[in-house]
């Protein structure tokens, strides 16, 4: 069975009690968002106190961060895995689509509070997601780069650049993000890029 995203993000965190602030700092954004969020709805979902917590994090905005960067490290494990999991283009992406989102990004979305939690107002997890990114796209400039040696993937649709246009693909999958209000929809509109994409890049 594939690892969720959220076991990755905890799995990775050598301290426990670090990973159940992570958790329970996940758990009180999707219920308040970050401004209305306290520490003390951490601590206590955490099961320690709020002394306790400050030895682990300065502030609610450092959680936010870190759950941010243990986001993207777990999405670009999981991406990669599935984009090697099938010669398909299609197919792999679709199950890359559907790995860089997984359970940790779909709970940010169906949120309330999603709008707040994607800000890009939140300086240093800003930061971190314009760096995780970044990361994505190398990882699928590298499958486009091998697609086209294997013979899967047209050099020409690749317009001279597989950074490039894995940045173009990936601003288009962020663009879905208006639709998680409506979550079927947003899933039929996640698959439909990703042939898209796949008839774009394949070879004719």
């Amino acid at each position: 069975m594939t690892q969720s995203l959220t076991d990755r993000i905890l799995a990775a965190q050598p301290d426990p009690k670090a990973a159940a602030v992570l958790k329970a700092g996940y758990e009180t954004f999707l219920q308040f968002g970050l401004k209305r969020a306290a520490m003390q709805d951490i601590a206590d979902r955490a099961g320690m106190s709020r002394a306790a917590l400050y030895q682990h994090f300065r502030n609610k905005d450092d959680i936010y961060a870190a759950m941010m960067a243990g986001y993207f490290a777990a999405a670009a494990e999981a991406v990669e895995e599935a984009l090697a999991s099938d010669p398909d283009p299609a197919r792999a992406l679709s199950a890359a689509f559907e790995a860089q989102i997984g359970d940790a990004a779909e709970g940010l979305m169906r949120s309330a509070h999603a709008p707040e939690l994607f800000s890009d107002t939140h300086a240093k997890a800003a930061a971190i997601m314009a760096e995780g990114t970044l990361t994505l796209a190398q990882i699928y400039a590298r499958w486009i780069d091998q697609g086209v040696l294997a013979g899967r993937i047209a050099p020409d649709a690749v317009a001279g650049s597989s950074l490039r246009m894995a940045q173009v693909m990936l601003a288009g999958f962020d663009g879905l993000k208006g639709l998680s209000g409506d979550w079927p929809a947003y899933l039929d509109a996640r698959r439909h890029l990703a042939r898209i994409y796949a008839r774009a890049l394949a070879v004719s």
